[in-house]
């Protein structure tokens, strides 16, 4: 028997189901092709081509992240751990009392003894002499707290060093507090230094004194220091305001810019270093707590 053909129309409906199945099929699998390759490359490729600063850390994260890596740098390498955080200081305003107080630690952490105090004073000596490209860019009421902190600071350690008979060093330090703030009032709309300030406290406790921040008990000379490193750091921090920069002069370069913030943290970790030598701990977890005046 002769078979019949199957007309055309006939033979379309019953291949119809198995034709669409396939093309539903192939049409899953390129829709899940898609949603695989948008969940991976296209987000990467986004982001290199139109934003490539997102994948770029700032400088101070860079700053920040050396100076987290140099922690692990023996006690003879304090110096390059000390210098990593001072950079960190000058790249996260927004962080300075940390960065500065991890700095101080650190030189401390590779000094002892007399040959220490030396080097200490020398420091805060050369800080206060790098001080011109902050004094531009001190708004007034800046400059008056700066300029009077160190005044008052230089003013202290004087009346201390005339009760002592070995205290040259005390002279020199004083020297370098009243030298910081002639160098502050240079640029400054008026010379708010007293000269003379109340001694009371101070010939009560020449020796040793509490510190009213937190209540530990330390030389008053280090005492003096690290309330010169708190009065900059309120400084600090009143300059960076809202923005996390040093808010300078418009006519001033971003050398300018540059130099005033690496006075200004080298400044404070003079002190902080100094006061350290001179025996406030520096392990203390309140070492930044402001005074209560």
């Amino acid at each position: 028997m002769q078979t019949q053909p199957v007309p055309e129309h006939q033979g379309w409906a019953s291949r119809r189901p198995t034709i669409l199945a396939r093309r539903m099929r192939a049409g899953i699998a390129v829709l899940l092709l898609a949603v695989t390759i948008s969940g991976c490359a296209p987000s990467a490729v986004h982001v290199s081509q139109h934003d490539p600063d997102n994948l770029r850390p700032t400088a101070c994260e860079q700053a920040w992240t050396r100076a987290r890596q140099s922690e692990r740098l023996q006690k003879d390498q304090a110096d390059t751990r000390a210098q990593a955080w001072v950079q960190a200081a000058r790249e996260c305003p927004a962080r300075l009392d940390e960065a500065t107080v991890h700095a101080a630690q650190a030189l401390a952490a590779s000094q002892g003894g007399q040959a220490s105090r030396q080097t200490a004073t020398l420091r805060l000596v050369q800080a206060a002499q790098r001080l011109d490209p902050l004094a531009k860019a001190l708004p007034v009421e800046l400059a008056d707290q700066a300029i009077t902190g160190e005044d008052r600071s230089g003013f202290a350690l004087s009346v201390l060093a005339a009760r002592r008979t070995d205290a040259a060093w005390m002279l020199t330090l004083a020297d370098a507090h009243t030298a910081a703030a002639q160098i502050l009032v240079g640029h400054a709309k008026h010379d708010p230094r007293q000269g003379v300030y109340p001694t009371t406290d101070l010939l009560a406790h020449p020796d040793e004194c509490t510190d009213p921040a937190n209540g530990i008990q330390t030389p008053t000379p280090a005492l003096i220091e690290m309330d010169t490193a708190r009065t900059l750091l309120a400084v600090g921090r009143k300059l960076n305001g809202s923005s996390g920069t040093i808010r300078t002069d418009a006519s001033q370069n971003a050398k300018s810019h540059q130099q005033a913030t690496s006075a200004l943290v080298d400044m404070i970790v003079a002190h902080m270093s100094m006061a350290m030598n001179l025996g406030y701990p520096a392990t203390s977890s309140t070492l930044l707590q402001t005074p209560k005046r």
